[in-house]
């Protein structure tokens, strides 16, 4: 009993830690996550641009706003969703930065605030387990339109000194950044009217693993 209650205690605060971070130290995201990386973590979301196609596209839980950045420099028609405020200031300050109009909404990925049919592509980068939840996966297939990708970019391979490397490698796997399944996720969206299959994008230099469905 006494082994249990420390492992869900442990759980609980690996729990807060993500929330605080992706909440009030949202201000130290981008320098976090550059570390666990060695650099790649900016990379591996751009590997996602590859296999989102042409049109208007709606990334899901844009986060400080680096990869709704490059997608707006690719040409592309995008709108951000989150539900963080402190995620959002960080976006804005960014994107006015940088000249972009702030295309950006406050809602909860299981409510979309958009009518059906609307996007070409939906994105996600690195997302918790809200992207599986059935609501979510019921939004995201109503507001693709037919024949219309999600993206979800799950790990990224990671390349740096072995020792380095092995220890970011436990940490991920402790965190339950290893632990998702081939099949499970495939099955869940399928259930929702998806075509689901797993991409391993990149090339020797930048790596990572990407879950493409396609709305039937």
């Amino acid at each position: 009993m006494e082994a249990s209650r420390l492992y869900h205690l442990y759980h609980r605060l690996i729990r807060l830690g993500f929330y605080l971070l992706y909440h009030q130290m949202a201000w130290s995201y981008e320098a976090v996550a550059w570390l666990v990386s060695f650099g790649q973590w900016a990379g591996w979301r751009r590997l996602a641009l590859d296999y989102l196609p042409p049109g208007p596209t709606l990334e899901l839980a844009y986060g400080t706003g680096v990869f709704f950045a490059d997608m707006l420099a690719a040409g592309r028609q995008a709108v951000g969703l989150d539900l963080s405020p402190y995620m959002a200031r960080q976006a804005v300050r960014r994107l006015n930065r940088q000249g972009y109009d702030s295309r950006l909404c406050q809602a909860n990925a299981e409510a979309i605030p958009f009518p059906a049919n609307t996007f070409s592509g939906l994105v996600a980068t690195f997302p918790t387990d809200y992207i599986f939840r059935p609501r979510t996966l019921s939004e995201a297939y109503r507001v693709l339109r037919p024949g219309g990708r999600l993206v979800i970019v799950v790990e990224g391979v990671l390349r740096g000194p072995r020792p380095l490397n092995a220890v970011l490698d436990w940490l991920y796997r402790v965190t339950g950044q290893r632990t998702l399944p081939e099949d499970r996720p495939r099955r869940q969206m399928e259930a929702y009217g998806f075509r689901a299959d797993w991409a391993l994008a990149g090339d020797e230099k930048i790596q990572a693993r990407l879950l493409v469905a396609e709305k039937k």
